[in-house]
């Protein structure tokens, strides 16, 4: 992993491209889909007709599902608070065959108001429509956020 996930700055974002699933771990600041971003590699808005390109330039930010599921597990008896856990949960779902976009972006920043035109922007609950096989925090069948959710709140 070229990088770890930070709260509210460095994401978890999940990708539908060409029918494929992946995962990326990324600078948030790449995901205001309408908005020139200097950082972004020269592409203005972010939509299905650039998103080969910016694929492209970030493959060194994907992620395999089984890294994802390594580095939770691994620090599962590091986390002191269910806040610890909160950088580790996907944020932004896109996917650009459909033309959606998803955020659960746990501040008041919201991303799902700068998509392009003719998109599908909200903030939404995503966890549901990602595949089984790349639910990272499904391990031996235990919902890994929700057993640590109980474990900090007692329940």
């Amino acid at each position: 992993m070229k990088l770890m996930p930070e709260y509210a700055q460095i994401l978890i974002v999940g990708v539908v491209f060409n029918g494929t699933w992946s995962w990326y771990i990324t600078e948030r600041e790449y995901w205001f889909l309408n908005i020139e971003m200097e950082d972004r590699f020269g592409i203005e808005v972010l939509n299905e007709t650039t998103a080969e390109t910016f694929l492209d330039q970030i493959v060194d930010y994907k992620v395999s599902t089984s890294e994802l599921t390594e580095m939770l597990v691994d620090l599962n008896s590091a986390f002191q608070s269910f806040d610890d856990v909160l950088e580790y949960m996907p944020t932004i779902y896109v996917n650009f065959d459909d033309r959606i976009f998803y955020s659960l972006f746990p501040e008041p920043m919201s991303f799902e108001d700068y998509v392009p035109k003719g998109w599908v922007g909200e903030y939404k609950d995503f966890y549901n429509i990602v595949p089984d096989q790349e639910q990272y925090w499904i391990v031996d069948g235990d919902h890994l956020f929700d057993c640590l959710w109980k474990r900090f709140k007692g329940v």
